[in-house]
């Protein structure tokens, strides 16, 4: 292998090939569980009501708030080669309640079910992503996480572009003859069910190798507290501002996004002229999500380094929010959702994980997803309820992205000390 072609594509040993593969395939088919419900989440979110998204949002915190110290409790005690199964058997068997409820209950229990859907989803997603980047750095070190997270992370894209494949179709062939909420549901849980079957069968043998030796049995088991996730994020600098980062990044997404739908709703009245542009993002953003990751993405972390990249978020999100309070078109909105989604999933996503291999087994597993659930979904609440606040108070929404910009340099800043303090 030349030294060119090794830049970018970098030697594998014989016995990566397999846990590489199980990975790429792992997140695959997570991935497309998610982004097959994620359009219909979003229409919800728009027949809900844009301003009343913030109330909500307090709703998810909540729940993430109760259900990561039973998750904690629940890594305690089991060996860690059971946690997959274990989280996402139970994911399956929400979204068969989710099946029956929608099946069964009249045009007013669907509405309530909707806006249950809509709160679930947002901590589904992030705890079936999470357990797998968990999974995925608890195998590799820190040093192969700078060769192989990008393969990985493109086998995710692929898995989204297949998922908002199979939403945009249903869309497209059969939203325009019913109500989404009708059939959205039915007609993708299934879909959903099947594929974090098929990534628990995958998961199989991706326990850490630094441990099999060892413990042959894999009697290994974590240990600790319910809230030993909340201590560490405090006690452990490095942690508390990997904290802060995804705090001030999910809020200021969130914000974005909040900006982004009021455009997208005076655009289009059409529900399915909608879910079909939000699976049409999905579409373009995973081809080039992709190319980045299959050429780039290894490239760049272990030639720049991950400073670079912690700290270029922030200044994306600066021209963003700009842009939305200069030229607030559709156009804008497909072309900045795209840029700023390929670079969160290209460079941003596998940076942090490569920072959280250098942590303990304990951090990984309980404050990472801690960060990846809490915390994100209090930036989020954060962050649509400053948007709502500022409306309120008389603010358009060209002001409230003017009010963003300083909070975008703040997220550079914080990203720059992150890094600077990552044991990597």
């Amino acid at each position: 292998m030349s030294e060119t072609t090794e830049r970018f594509f970098p030697s594998l040993k014989k016995e990566e090939y397999l846990p590489l593969f199980k990975a790429f395939s792992f997140f695959f088919f997570v991935l497309s569980s998610w982004y097959a419900l994620r359009p219909v989440r979003n229409e919800m979110a728009i027949e809900g009501g844009i301003f009343n998204l913030p109330y909500i949002l307090l709703a998810i915190v909540i729940v993430m708030g109760l259900v990561n110290p039973i998750y904690s409790w629940v890594v305690s005690k089991i060996k860690t080669n059971r946690i997959v199964i274990y989280c996402y058997s139970f994911f399956i068997l929400n979204l068969v309640i989710f099946l029956i409820a929608w099946s069964f209950l009249g045009e007013q229990g669907r509405l309530w079910t909707g806006r249950a859907f809509y709160i679930w989803c947002n901590v589904y997603s992030f705890f079936v992503v999470s357990i797998f980047w968990v999974t995925v750095i608890n195998y590799f070190n820190t040093t192969d996480a700078k060769r192989v997270f990008g393969v990985i992370s493109a086998g995710g894209s692929l898995g989204a572009f297949f998922g908002s494949s199979f939403a945009r179709y249903f869309s497209s062939e059969i939203c325009g003859q019913s109500s989404i909420s009708d059939l959205g549901p039915i007609s993708l849980i299934f879909f959903s069910i099947s594929c974090l079957f098929i990534a628990i069968l995958l998961s199989r043998g991706l326990y850490s190798k630094n441990t099999i030796n060892i413990e042959k049995k894999e009697t290994n088991i974590i240990g600790g507290s319910s809230f030993e996730a909340f201590k560490n994020i405090l006690k452990n600098k490095p942690i508390r501002l990997l904290a802060l980062y995804i705090l001030l990044w999910t809020g200021l997404s969130t914000a974005a996004w909040m900006i982004s739908l009021t455009i997208i709703q005076d655009w289009s009245s059409d529900p399915c002229e909608r879910t079909a542009f939000f699976s049409q993002i999905e579409q373009i953003v995973t081809p080039l999500t992709l190319i980045m990751q299959i050429f780039f993405t290894s490239y760049l972390i272990r030639t720049l380094g991950i400073i670079p990249i912690l700290t270029l978020y922030g200044l994306f999100l600066l021209v963003a929010f700009w842009t939305y309070a200069n030229y607030p078109t559709i156009t804008a909105v497909l072309v900045l959702t795209v840029l700023i989604r390929v670079f969160e999933y290209g460079f941003n996503k596998p940076t942090r994980e490569t920072i959280f291999t250098s942590l303990s087994k304990q951090d990984r597993y309980k404050s990472t997803v801690m960060m990846d659930t809490f915390v994100a979904r209090t930036g989020d609440y954060l962050g649509g309820q400053s948007v709502t606040i500022l409306t309120v108070f008389g603010l358009a929404i060209g002001s409230v992205a003017y009010a963003a910009l300083p909070v975008a340099v703040l997220l550079s800043l914080i990203g720059y000390k992150a890094a600077k303090s990552a044991k990597i």
